[in-house]
């Protein structure tokens, strides 16, 4: 999962360029008040609502709420919704992969990552 580089600044304006642009592209694709694309904009932080006995901070995520925050914050999520959508024919699924990639890259150029095992920021 370490294969993103958000630390350095050049990584942070690269996220944020990718954020930009798959948020532009699911308006285009579908809409700006496409539901599904804003749907899966927010839907990675489900895993926070997991994790919500860590609230108001997330900050260190309880350990239970670790792996579904990094598997739904994962690149590889809204690669297989882009996959899915060619090999099944569906445009909808292109609208819901750029809302998802465009949460992953903006939680990115805000120093948003993967967590540890024990819930802390990597």
């Amino acid at each position: 999962m370490n294969g993103w580089s958000w630390r350095p600044p050049w990584g942070r304006a690269l996220s944020g360029t990718v954020g930009a642009a798959a948020l532009l592209a699911g308006a285009r694709l579908g809409g700006p008040r496409n539901r599904l694309l804003w749907a899966c904009a927010l839907l990675p932080d489900a895993a926070l609502l997991y994790g919500i006995a860590s609230a108001p901070t997330f900050d260190p995520l309880p350990p239970y709420a670790v792996r579904p925050y990094n598997v739904l914050h994962s690149p590889g999520v809204p690669l297989i919704l882009f996959g899915a959508a060619r090999a099944l024919r569906l445009p909808e699924l292109n609208v819901a992969a750029c809302g998802w990639l465009a949460h992953i890259a903006v939680d990115r150029a805000f120093g948003y990552g993967p967590r540890a095992a024990d819930g802390s920021r990597l």
